[in-house]
């Protein structure tokens, strides 16, 4: 298989990877305006979704309408940033693209490191049209934070809760006093 890695494309294929480089593009600006019909628009009808959580979303319409009460719910107020970080044609119809993204949550003036993902599609072109037919979204994590994660799972329920608690006073407090 001849696979080639594009930091500039050949004129043949500049199309094809613009289209690419594009897509985290639009879905960051649908994002952005809370539009989960144009957030998926890039995917096929058939396209399979992996959310950074494990739902596992199947079509167009599915991505769309799961995106949308993100949207309208947890995620509201919410900003992403990011972009590609590379497009590699694997066939002249195969394509896959590894972008990253990070999020300002409501309110934040900057992003919040423990919500930076990576996403990692696959796409094809048929009829001369491309469409992403499958994206795994994962958290970027640190081993610190991993460890600490880990740590956490090991604890009993009403230990969970303590760390919880803990948490919550901490964040209350003002700035500097510790």
């Amino acid at each position: 298989m001849d696979s080639q890695r594009y930091s500039e494309a050949p004129p043949q294929r500049a199309s094809d990877d613009a289209w690419f480089r594009a897509l985290p593009q639009r879905m960051i600006a649908a994002w952005n305006r809370g539009d989960g019909a144009a957030f998926a628009a890039g995917f096929s009808e058939q396209a399979d979704f992996v959310a950074f959580e494990g739902t596992h979303l199947e079509g167009r319409g599915e991505i769309a309408a799961f995106h949308q009460r993100v949207f309208d719910g947890e995620a509201k107020g919410s900003r992403l940033s990011g972009g590609p970080k590379f497009v590699r044609l694997l066939r002249p119809d195969v394509a896959v693209l590894h972008s990253v993204v990070s999020v300002t949550l409501p309110g934040a003036a900057h992003p919040t490191p423990s919500r930076d993902s990576m996403q990692l599609f696959i796409g094809t072109k048929t009829a001369g049209e491309w469409r992403a037919e499958a994206l795994l979204n994962a958290r970027r994590l640190t081993m610190e934070q991993q460890l600490f994660a880990d740590g956490f799972e090991s604890l009993s329920a009403p230990q969970k809760q303590q760390v919880r608690d803990l948490v919550q006073a901490l964040q209350a407090r003002p700035a500097g006093r510790h």
